[in-house]
């Protein structure tokens, strides 16, 4: 759980810094608000890879940067 924890306080810091909202990052990405929501609050810790590089790109992050190492080696 505590792994989860860590992604969602990673996407919510990284949305902070940008000044970019929930909702703005849904628009920005085609996901749905809920969706994001998830993301950020740890019930959905680990979106699909198609996901996560839609929200990398829409923030310019790496996935690292936005996952850790989820999607790495």
């Amino acid at each position: 759980m505590k792994k989860n924890y860590k992604k969602a306080t990673r996407l919510r810091v990284i949305l902070a810094q940008k000044g970019i909202s929930q909702k703005d990052l849904a628009g920005m990405t085609g996901l749905e608000v809920y969706q994001v929501s998830n993301l950020c609050t740890g019930k959905k810790p680990n979106p699909m890879l198609d996901t996560a590089k839609k929200i990398c790109y829409s923030l310019g992050v790496t996935l690292d940067e936005a996952f850790g190492d989820e999607f790495g080696d």
